[in-house]
């Protein structure tokens, strides 16, 4: 009876709603007729209908009376019928009596007691809770959806973007087997032979690793000596067994030879076609400080400040010089003394030299019987004068070495003007003042004066960067709030065709500007350019830093010192305790000492000097050599050898480098 009471519950309540959802079939006339169709179809029971089923049910019983499944079915023909037109989300809501009703936890209760009412309003209410997670879960999915969607959308954006923009490099990658499919196994050839392997490197130094030169390897850190690299002689640095034991103050590095200047000053020659194991001594009558060449004279400079000279060979017009010596007698010297008295600095170009006294006046003198003058001689012989210059006679550069001061009373007076450093081109020269200003005379084919009009020659001393300028171009390295009086300039340098300015600011960074030809990569900027009258910055030389063990701290790495030679210029950093050591431009000769003679266009590491405990296996030095980034090539400083404190120097010459030993 329960269980058939429950069903016509629910065959009421579905017909209701189905006449609910059909009133525009089922109209009344009035009110009345309404309420009486609502009166006969009450919510959960039918009243009418109990009487009459009474009878058939039996207590209990489980079975159904069979008019039941007649009105079920009807029930769901109608329902069927009623929500033809209705949407499925209808239908679904519809469901949820059906839902709630049929849950085992009401299975044994009876329709319409306090226990029936009170569970199923736990089960509605466990399933409005059921219906807000699966809501909210609902929610937090499509939440997810977009924002994938969106993430796709903004990365499909971005691919498109690039694609856009690198649309010709995507192109050629994509469609190069097709244009140059033919080519592909030249090529891979080609790639297989230029590998600068291990055993390929051995291979190319099968000279350099001779017996005999892999014999006469010393331990660098104790024995001082004398290592050579270049001028198509060897492309590492080997040892001048006739250098051993020795402190040099300066060496002079030419086409296969060596001119040394001991510790003590004495002159000492070493030539690679001399097969001597000894040096020729180039005897002078007093101590050297520093010997420089021409195309046709050696000019040493005395510990008193006198510049000595003799021709490098016979045929260049040079008169032996006649000399009372003590008993007065006449005796011929191979050997002669230029005009000039407390110079303290000497550089050398092609056909001239320039000097620097210990008062900061500038000096410079011919060299050449038949010079080339491109103005590096002053204004006071023209280029395009056909007399010659003098000989071996210093000439003073008035309108350098003097200027226009004025005094605070308004009075003009011509006072001295003092230079801290001097460099030499193969035809130019150029200079820095103490005011850090620089000043340039001579040929600027390629821009190496630093003037922009590279068609003619420049005779005439001019300043071309000041410290204006410096800031001007420094602005980018050290902010654009610097200042003019913080700038200072350490030294000047030049190649053949290049110059370098060593500029300081604050006395603890370091930056070297270059300009001129660099078409070997002398500029050091990362660029092969041919002229190059702006200074260009070696960026690579910038915010270099290091942890120093003595300071406990991360500290800036400056500039040591700059020695350049004919194309190439070596960069000798100022690392706590060993000096690394950087070089650029050309490599033709084997000058870099890395085993290659492969140019660089900004500074590059080297490998470190070979020693007695490496051995003698062709095939592990040429993989020291190439691993320059674990064992690259670190100058001695402040270190004990023997008795002496040194440091070790590299200096750059024509086409062929060296090292050496320099007491402190």
């Amino acid at each position: 009876m329960l269980k058939q009471l429950t069903a016509r519950g629910r065959l009421t309540r579905s017909a209701f709603v189905s006449r609910r959802f059909n009133s525009s079939k089922d109209k009344f006339s009035d009110i009345e007729k309404f309420n009486k169709s609502k009166t006969q179809y009450n919510f959960d029971y039918n009243f009418d209908n109990i009487d009459k089923d009474k009878a058939t049910l039996q207590p209990n019983s489980n079975a159904t009376h069979p008019s039941w499944a007649n009105r079920r079915d009807t029930q769901q023909q109608d329902s069927s019928n009623s929500n033809a037109g209705i949407p499925k989300q209808n239908d679904e809501i519809l469901d949820v009596n059906a839902i709630l009703e049929n849950d085992p936890r009401l299975a044994d209760l009876r329709p319409g007691s306090h226990e029936y009412r009170e569970t199923l309003h736990k089960i509605h209410q466990e399933f409005l809770v059921n219906q807000e997670k699966a809501q909210r879960s609902y929610e937090a999915k499509e939440r997810w959806k977009g924002v994938f969607y969106g993430f796709i959308g903004v990365v499909g954006l971005l691919i498109a973007h690039q694609t856009f923009m690198n649309y010709e490099s995507i192109k050629n990658r994509a469609t190069w087997k097709w244009y140059y499919g033919d080519m592909e196994d030249t090529v891979e050839d080609m790639s297989g032979k230029n590998v600068k392997a291990s055993k390929h490197l051995a291979e190319k130094l099968d000279k350099e690793f001779s017996k005999e030169n892999l014999a006469n390897m010393k331990d660098s850190k104790h024995e001082s000596g004398v290592y050579y690299f270049g001028d198509s002689t060897s492309k590492i640095p080997l040892r001048i067994k006739a250098f051993d034991g020795l402190y040099l103050k300066d060496a002079l590095v030419e086409k296969g030879r060596v001119i040394a200047v001991t510790n003590n000053g004495k002159v000492y020659q070493w030539s690679k076609r001399d097969k001597k194991t000894t040096l020729s001594e180039i005897k002078l009558p007093s101590k050297i400080e520093k010997v420089v060449a021409t195309k046709d004279y050696y000019y040493f400079l005395t510990d008193k400040g006198d510049v000595l000279y003799k021709p490098k060979h016979e045929s260049t017009g040079f008169l032996p010089v006649l000399r009372r010596n003590w008993f007065g007698l006449l005796k011929s010297h191979d050997f002669d003394r230029l005009n000039a008295i407390n110079i303290k600095e000497i550089r050398a170009g092609v056909d001239h030299i320039l000097l620097l006294d210990k008062f900061g006046q500038v000096f410079v003198s011919n060299t050449s019987h038949a010079p080339s003058n491109h103005g590096q001689y002053g204004p006071n012989y023209s280029p395009f004068d056909n007399g010659k210059v003098p000989v071996n006679e210093v000439l003073d550069l008035a309108l350098l070495n003097n200027e226009v001061v004025q005094t605070p009373d308004g009075k003009k007076s011509i006072e001295p003007r003092t230079f801290t450093s001097i460099a030499s081109g193969a035809f130019f020269n150029i200079v820095a003042d103490k005011s850090g200003n620089i000043w340039t005379w001579g040929d600027n084919t390629f821009g190496e004066c630093g003037s922009l009009n590279t068609t003619k020659f420049q005779p005439v001393p001019k300043m071309v960067f000041g410290k204006a300028d410096y800031k001007r171009i420094c602005r980018n390295v050290f902010g654009t709030r610097t200042k003019e009086a913080d700038f200072e300039v350490k030294k000047v340098a030049a190649t053949a065709d290049t110059s370098y300015i060593w500029v300081r600011y604050l006395n603890h960074d370091d930056v070297i500007l270059s300009f001129g030809n660099g078409l070997d990569g002398q500029l050091g900027s990362g660029r092969y350019m041919q002229v190059c009258s702006y200074p260009e910055i070696i960026k690579s030389l910038t915010g270099l830093q290091e942890f120093d063990d003595a300071l406990n701290r991360v500290k800036n790495i400056g500039i040591k010192d700059i020695a350049a030679g004919k194309n190439h210029t070596f960069i000798t950093l100022d690392n706590a305790g060993a000096k690394d050591v950087l070089v650029t431009g050309s490599n033709s000769h084997g000058q870099f000492g890395n085993g290659k003679k492969i140019k660089a266009c900004k500074p590059t590491q080297l490998p470190r000097l070979l020693e007695p405990q490496d051995g003698q296996d062709k095939n592990k030095l040429a993989k020291t050599i190439n691993d320059m980034r674990t064992q690259r090539l670190q100058l001695l400083d402040d270190e004990k050898v023997g008795k002496q404190t040194v440091e070790q120097v590299i200096a750059a010459g024509d086409d062929a480098s060296v090292i050496y030993y320099r007491c402190k």
